[in-house]
């Protein structure tokens, strides 16, 4: 089963996460995707609480590495608990990889759980590569599937005057479109200014925020994802290009992760968009490898550049 995280509205995720465990058979494990951290813990917030009105009082938590002894969790789990409730069981899989013996572990939980045990799964972002898992197809098919994709940039300001609406606050649109643009592709740091305006003393607490009080509080918490550099170059907004190229670069980014995002969005232009962009790429990557003495930095900025160019201005 599928449900799909709506960042506007989190807590709306929880009828259907109720209804989902209500369901006969009832589901061995509920999986929590999402490459965002805020995102990823209010899901899982609404899963816990969930679970706990339907009696998961007792909660276990791993994190799992290379020396984690799958066997021994899979009997664990299965043990009663010695208090005689039932047990909600969280598993942090940051890469989505458990391994040969945990992708076993877990195919076999997921087909044969228990009724006094629920298995919750943190998960990166639900990609081909994830998906494509013969663990991550069981899990799917006994399971629920919960997915928190990141949130289009479109969406902020709105999702920034709910979470001030949700503290007693209110700004003024300025303001909020600053704060999205500070705090764009971190949802945690704008919740944590959020929560810090709050607490700051104004001379009329019932006027909206002004851009000038947002700016004194707020700091630059701008961070963005490499692996979404290529939706953004194709969004074909040439200053915001330039802006997240400039962050991946001051954030010290390794350059091939950038490439293969860039590639992996560029394939699905055009054939006479694609070709260029992809030879341009290959340049790029010389230069990475040290083959080239050209700024592979500078060399992916122009190349944003064209892609923000419209279609007939590449061809012509």
């Amino acid at each position: 089963m599928q449900l799909r995280l709506d960042p506007l509205l989190p807590e709306s995720l929880a009828p259907s996460i109720s209804s989902a465990c209500q369901r006969r058979p009832p589901p061995t494990v509920i999986a929590v995707c999402s490459a965002d951290p805020l995102l990823s813990d209010e899901a899982c917030t609404v899963v816990r609480r969930v679970l706990r009105e339907q009696g998961f009082t007792e909660r276990e938590s791993d994190t799992p590495d290379r020396s984690f002894d799958w066997r021994s969790w899979l009997a664990n789990a299965h043990s009663p608990s010695l208090f005689s409730a039932r047990r909600l069981l969280e598993l942090r899989l940051p890469t989505g990889r458990p391994g040969i013996e945990g992708g076993k572990t877990l195919i076999a939980w997921a087909h044969a759980g228990s009724d006094q045990a629920m298995l919750l799964l943190r998960l990166p972002r639900l990609d081909r590569a994830l998906s494509g898992t013969a663990w991550f197809s069981a899990v799917s098919e006994q399971g629920v599937v919960v997915s928190a994709p990141d949130m289009p940039s479109s969406s902020l300001p709105t999702w920034i005057a709910g979470r001030l609406k949700a503290q007693g606050l209110s700004a003024e649109p300025a303001a909020i479109s600053w704060l999205a643009a500070r705090c764009e592709g971190n949802l945690s740091a704008a919740h944590q200014e959020i929560l810090k305006l709050a607490f700051i003393p104004r001379a009329n607490a019932e006027e909206p925020i002004t851009l000038e009080q947002m700016q004194a509080s707020a700091t630059d918490q701008a961070r963005f994802n490499p692996f979404t550099l290529g939706e953004t170059l194709l969004g074909r907004d040439a200053q915001r290009s330039l802006r997240v190229i400039r962050a991946l670069r001051e954030e010290g980014e390794a350059l091939p992760i950038l490439v293969w995002s860039v590639a992996q969005a560029c394939r699905r232009l055009p054939p006479d968009q694609s070709l260029p962009a992809l030879q341009a790429l290959a340049r790029i990557d010389t230069m990475v490898k040290g083959l080239s003495s050209e700024d592979p930095w500078m060399a992916l900025e122009r190349l944003a550049l064209s892609l923000a160019r419209p279609a007939s201005m590449q061809t012509s």
